[in-house]
């Protein structure tokens, strides 16, 4: 057996493919990594992590920034484009008992630190940002270790790592049981006088849920619709108090958040039931869809709902337990009945098992064919 690269005490026992990913990265920065002919490759200045939402790749981070200090003595810096991203990183270090010596770095900081030897980039995609090329022309750290579940942009701006790890996907993640599996639902279209409709006709099915939108005008919209059915909700915008907005959801004080895209990143409610998907490409998509997939001891389902037009469904990522499609006023199944499965599994056994007798014709004309063969 390989020697864990986890050789220090923390309050958490990392998963299987966590300690695959810590290792393997740690090798690449410490010049340790052998490719696939066993040839060790030199050692790496930058390297990404791609790993979904809810896979704990701030743990994952934590890790390796703790086995390098320990070994190195490496200066570790966090850095987060949202201020309550670096307090959460704070809390995780702490709560695991990983305890690394780190610097919080904002991500818009003119004056950041010039010390650091380990630069930690969480929602590593925004490291193509001009802020973020600020930070590293200041700090010219010794290392680069980008975290992110979608390691693409939407601009023109390319992202540049020597090496990119990855290991287990959403799919995958969701069968071993690390992630919540989740019903599909498919509405005819974004509109949001329908989605009112939709939420209120079974707020019980739906439960916690979040909205996502394209504008502002649509949150403001949906906000309206759904006091006026006594459905308490609040816009969580990149102004508003989101601390106590958060606060209030995950107290069942709001029983619906709506958004552009400000709850993509740093949002971590796993009682969160239902997320409502705006059309959108895969990158979004997936962000998405991720603030659903963190499992919850009372809720052993969520639910994705998207509509027809959007680009990206869901399903092309991850295979839904039930897929449900909505079709003449009520929500159909579009998985085969399982009694129609077990009716045509009896139709092929009794095929298989009967008797046939060819007419006499048929039998003559097998014959003559028998006949005609040449052997050599």
């Amino acid at each position: 057996m390989p020697e864990s690269p986890i050789d220090f005490h923390t309050n958490i026992e990392p998963r299987p493919y966590q300690t695959r990913i810590v290792g393997k990265t740690l090798d690449m920065f410490l010049g340790n990594y052998r490719n696939g002919a066993g040839e060790i490759e030199p050692a790496a200045r930058s390297v990404m992590i791609e790993s979904p939402t809810g896979s704990g790749k701030s743990c994952m981070g934590l890790l390796i920034a703790k086995a390098l200090q320990l070994r190195t003595g490496a200066k570790v810096g966090w850095v987060a484009m949202r201020r309550n991203l670096l307090q959460q990183v704070q809390v995780e270090n702490r709560r695991h008992g990983i305890n690394v010596d780190l610097q919080t770095i904002s991500m818009f900081e003119k004056d950041p630190p010039s010390d650091i030897d380990l630069l930690v980039i969480d929602e590593g995609h925004h490291d193509g940002a001009a802020s973020m090329s600020h930070l590293h022309n200041v700090i010219q750290p010794k290392w680069s270790l980008a975290l992110t579940a979608t390691p693409f942009r939407t601009d023109s701006v390319k992202l540049c790592f020597d090496k990119i790890v990855k290991d287990a996907g959403i799919h995958s993640l969701i069968q071993d049981g690390y992630l919540s599996q989740f019903d599909h639902y498919t509405i005819p279209k974004w509109d949001v006088p329908l989605l009112a409709d939709f939420y209120c006709a079974g707020p019980q099915r739906w439960g916690k849920s979040i909205f996502f939108f394209h504008t502002q005008d649509e949150c403001r919209q949906l906000h309206r619709l759904l006091q006026n059915r006594g459905i308490t909700s609040d816009i969580v915008t990149g102004s508003s108090d989101r601390e106590t907005q958060l606060a209030a959801f995950r107290t069942d004080q709001l029983q619906v958040l709506i958004n552009c895209m400000v709850l993509t990143e740093g949002f971590d409610d796993p009682s969160l039931q239902t997320v409502w998907i705006r059309p959108s490409a895969k990158g979004p998509t997936m962000q998405m869809a991720g603030r659903a997939l963190r499992k919850f001891d009372g809720l052993p389902v969520k639910h994705i709902v998207q509509c027809q037009q959007t680009p990206h469904p869901f399903l092309k990522t991850a295979t839904a337990r039930q897929q449900y499609l909505w079709q003449c006023g009520e929500w159909r199944s579009l998985h085969v009945n399982p009694k129609l499965n077990l009716c045509n599994a009896n139709v092929r056994r009794a095929i298989a098992q009967t008797e046939v007798e060819l007419p006499k014709f048929l039998k003559r004309d097998e014959g003559r064919r028998r006949r005609r063969v040449v052997r050599f």
